[in-house]
């Protein structure tokens, strides 16, 4: 688990890396990064619902390269997830195209949410909460699901 102290570290590695696709949604932004990680930001103040999850999908699907992706989560300052989103993205239906999420946390807040979603929900799909976006993305890429 993180903890409070420990959100020190720069959130800019992805902008280093070539966006090939990119949608901006009502609630999310979304890119398709060229090392194969999708990206998602949640928009500061919103909260995610059920048809913000289709909407993400339909996206993911149009990209084509792949069966499944490693994503990248980052909630931005206010965001939020509703129940019914955060149990589709724990199921069987919201993770057919996720093959890892990374979650960034910087406020307690996410991590709280985060820490609930994994241990609550128990999502399908390997999920991590990471303070730096460095580690996560290395997670991502990586072979390992767990480490």
């Amino acid at each position: 688990m993180l903890s409070l102290f420990e959100h020190t570290e720069s959130k800019k590695a992805s902008s280093l890396v070539e966006v090939l696709k990119r949608k901006e949604l009502q609630r999310t932004i979304i890119e398709y990064r060229k090392d194969g990680i999708i990206h998602v930001v949640y928009k500061p103040g919103c909260t995610l619902s059920v048809d913000d999850c289709y909407a993400l999908a339909k996206f993911i699907a149009l990209i084509g390269e792949a069966e499944k992706y490693p994503l990248l989560t980052e909630p931005s300052s206010g965001s939020n997830i509703d129940e019914n989103a955060r149990v589709l993205l724990a199921g069987e239906k919201g993770n057919r195209f996720i093959l890892k999420n990374a979650i960034l946390c910087d406020s307690i807040v996410h991590e709280m949410i985060g820490n609930f979603f994994i241990r609550m929900d128990r999502p399908l799909t390997p999920t991590k909460l990471f303070e730096s976006e460095v580690k996560a993305i290395s997670w991502l890429l990586s072979n390992s699901k767990h480490d």
